[in-house]
């Protein structure tokens, strides 16, 4: 969908070429459907407004939520991964994308070295090139996704496009929102299903973390199953995978009571 008009299969899209193309200028969410319909679609619209407002970008809420309730309608899938975009001219493009596969022989992440732009910090833009990079030397290097960590001191960060935790003995952790990181929508579902502690550390330190997660709104959640060159976890292990678990009937029914919390 562009400026609200559906296109049909096999038709092209036509975008206007302006700055949010040429330099990546605008804002995005990406969300996910569940039966033709967004989870925690207005916590989304929240995060997109202050991306928005971040980069002084005008916001029409009311509008990107009818052309979100509308293209979820139509999609090909019922359940699938949305993107949405808002391009510096205010042009919005909608894009259904296939949800990525289950892996039950567990992720393998790369650390790659990264430092978070200050002028940027909290807010979804279009500038994903750094993070489209981490990605590629992921692929090159035989993982699933990159881990970012601080370029200076080697502390964990977040993955490219998803959010990174893990697990100290029973203790689910994550990084402080204070190293720069995105305020995770699926960081703040994991914490209803579980306490969720606070902690920085570094990638040194997962050598000794009992486990990890990579988790965000379209995957859920994939299991560790190796931090390369720092650490392995067994992706059968219990803990893990009742967290994991826990947060898939969380995201199914939407709704916090319809989960399956588990003990701290």
């Amino acid at each position: 969908m562009v400026d609200g008009v559906l296109m049909g299969a096999g038709e092209v899209p036509r975008v206007p070429l302006d700055d949010g193309l040429v330099r990546g200028d605008g804002v995005f969410e990406g969300l996910r459907l569940y039966g033709h319909r967004a989870r925690t679609l207005e916590a989304h619209l929240d995060r997109m407004e202050r991306s928005a407002d971040m980069v002084r970008l005008p916001f029409e809420r009311d509008l990107i939520r009818d052309e979100i309730e509308r293209f979820s309608a139509v999609t090909s899938a019922p359940e699938c991964g949305l993107r949405v975009m808002l391009t510096r001219s205010g042009h919005r493009v909608l894009r259904e994308e296939v949800l990525f596969p289950e892996a039950p022989e567990g992720w393998s992440v790369l650390p790659v070295a990264h430092r978070v732009t200050p002028l940027l910090i909290a807010s979804k833009t279009l500038s994903y090139a750094a993070n489209m990079q981490a990605a590629r030397l992921a692929t090159e290097a035989g993982a699933d996704t990159a881990l970012l960590i601080d370029a200076d001191g080697d502390g964990i960060l977040e993955c490219p496009v998803a959010s990174f935790v893990w697990l100290e003995g029973d203790d689910l952790v994550a990084p402080s929102l204070d190293t720069g990181i995105l305020d995770s929508i699926t960081r703040r579902l994991i914490a209803e299903v579980t306490p969720l502690h606070v902690r920085d550390r570094t990638v040194h330190d997962m050598a000794e973390a009992d486990g990890a997660l990579v988790i965000s709104t379209v995957l859920e959640s994939r299991i560790v199953r190796e931090v390369q060159g720092v650490a392995t976890y067994d992706p059968a292990g219990r803990r893990v995978n009742e967290i994991a678990d826990a947060l898939r009937d969380l995201c199914a029914t939407g709704d916090p009571e319809g989960g399956r919390a588990v003990p701290a």
